[in-house]
Parts: structure tokens; C-alpha cells; sequence
């Protein structure tokens, strides 16, 4: 990133959602990640991809390796290589929701594939530098195009689809989560730029207060009116998820972005009121 003006100058790299200062790469390709990395040399690198649905992974792990193990490995060795510090984004998903809320020293112990896989990565982008360091966080939901983007917009469109039979959706209570807002967190990773690899480490973790703890059936009973459907639509499931074992509670405790002033977490209702009106905007809901 290059200082600017009192603001940074960011250059994104993607496989898809390309153009403006966005380019095209694919980071399971080492040359091209090399390539691409010579010709902007960046002040950090903020490492973003993944494969982040544990259903996904759990179906594909190998090549959910690919992407979330060796490419992050051989990123790492390539920031390296020209000292570019690195900004990894892990999950609270390294954790095994028995013992929230989870510091940051805390010992990981991650319940399904997709979790394991990103220790592995914290792990690589720990011993690559001592100038990386690793952000821990929940689900995130934000400003989008569709209900499909996020697993809290998606509680949307079952509701959505269930609103003109008025039939019951059956949502989880057994897991408890923290839904993350992203421009909450954009504002935490750009405080976290100036003198970066001086700031506490190498783990920190962003997280909602203890008091922004929902089940999906919490969520769905907020979402509900968004999209036309009654709050009471959205009724408990007690059964065992299906798919990959999720931890039940795994709430990050954030000393560190608390003590930097960079822990500033939007209530869910008035979060949850942007996003849908972003996502009526652009003719995502019916």
C-alpha cells in the first residue's frame, strides 16, 4: 500500500469481480503471484482468499487445500522473499466453541476440515515473518447485490422464499454467532496499517460484544420484515446441523484492537437495515 494524502493506495488482486484496480490473478498459480507481486511490490499484502464454506471444503478437500494451505504457503514464501509483511485473515473456526470467549494466545482446536485448514495457513504466515500477522474473525455479512453473498443474507432468502405460504423456517439454535458488519471491519484493517508490523501480534481478533450474540432463528426474526416475511416464520431448529461439525459458541475476545481504538462494531438491526436496503437497490429482492 502507498501512502496517500493521509489515505493508502490500495491495488486488489481476485480470480472474479475484476476491473478498476482490481486485477485478475489466481493465487494457486506461484509465477503469476510473483509476477504480480513484482510489479506493485505492496507496502502489505492483505491475504483474503479462501475457501470459506466448511460444506464446500468438506466435499473437496484437496482442492480446498489448494487454495486455503499451498497457496497461502507459497505466498508467504514470496512476500518474503521481498519483505512484504503479510495481513492474513483467519476464522474463529480454529477454535472449538467450548471454552468462548477465546483470546488470542488461546490454543486453537478446530472441529472440521475447513477450520484445520486455516490454522495451517496462521501457522505458515506466522513462520514465514515475524513482521506477519494473523486476524481472526466471525461470519461477516455486508452492503452487497444479492442475498446469496453472506450466510446472514441467506437466512433472508429462505424467509423470502417462505413468505407468501407463510410456512415455518426451521432455523438453527443450537450454535451461537457473531455476525461480523464489513465496513466495520475495513475500518479495523486500516487502522491497523500504520507502523503494521509493529502492531501486537502475531494473533488478533475482531468480534461483535458479547451482546450481538444470535442464533440463525435471532437473525431470521430481524430479517423477516426485509423481505416481507412475518418474524414468527422463523421458528427454532434443535436438531444437529447437518454438513460439517460447527463449534457452538466460539467468541473472540480482542484486547489488543480494543486497546488501539479498533474494535467499533455497528449493532446488528441497524447493519442489517443497510445491507437489505443495498441489496433492494440492486433488485435482489423480489
Amino acid at each position: 500500500m502507498e501512502k496517500l494524502s493521509g489515505r493508502y493506495r490500495v491495488r486488489g488482486a481476485a480470480l472474479r469481480r475484476t476491473g478498476g484496480d482490481v486485477d485478475r490473478l489466481d493465487i494457486t498459480e506461484g509465477a503469476s503471484v510473483r509476477s504480480w507481486l513484482e510489479e506493485w511490490v505492496p507496502d502489505v499484502l492483505i491475504h483474503l482468499a479462501a475457501e470459506r464454506h466448511p460444506d464446500v471444503y468438506a466435499d473437496d478437500p484437496a482442492a480446498a487445500d489448494r487454495l486455503n494451505i499451498d497457496a497461502t504457503r507459497d505466498l508467504s514464501a514470496a512476500c518474503r522473499e521481498r519483505s512484504v509483511p503479510i495481513l492474513f485473515l483467519s476464522t474463529n473456526y480454529v477454535f472449538d466453541g467450548q471454552a468462548a470467549p477465546y483470546s488470542p494466545g488461546d490454543e486453537p482446536n478446530p472441529l472440521n476440515a475447513y477450520g484445520r485448514s486455516k490454522r495451517a495457513g496462521e501457522r505458515i504466515v506466522v513462520a514465514a515473518s515475524a513482521a506477519n500477522r494473523v486476524l481472526r474473525i466471525p461470519m461477516l455479512y455486508g452492503p452487497s447485490a444479492s442475498l446469496d453473498e453472506s450466510p446472514v443474507t441467506q437466512i433472508a432468502r429462505m424467509l423470502m422464499r417462505a413468505r407468501d405460504t407463510g410456512n415455518p423456517v426451521p432455523l438453527d439454535v443450537r450454535q451461537v454467532r457473531y455476525p461480523a458488519y464489513t465496513p466495520d471491519l475495513a475500518g479495523a484493517i486500516v487502522g491497523l496499517m500504520p507502523g503494521f508490523s509493529r502492531q501486537p501480534g502475531p494473533f488478533l481478533h475482531f468480534c461483535p460484544g458479547p451482546g450481538e450474540g444470535m442464533t440463525k432463528k435471532d437473525m431470521g426474526e430481524i430479517l423477516a420484515p426485509f423481505v416481507g416475511a412475518r418474524p414468527d416464520q422463523a421458528v427454532a431448529d434443535t436438531r444437529p446441523p447437518s454438513g460439517a461439525i460447527r463449534p457452538e459458541n466460539v467468541r473472540l475476545h480482542c484486547p489488543n484492537l480494543k486497546r488501539l481504538g479498533l474494535l467499533k462494531t455497528t449493532p446488528f438491526r441497524d447493519a442489517a437495515a443497510v445491507v437489505m436496503e443495498s441489496i433492494r437497490s440492486a433488485g435482489g429482492i423480489d
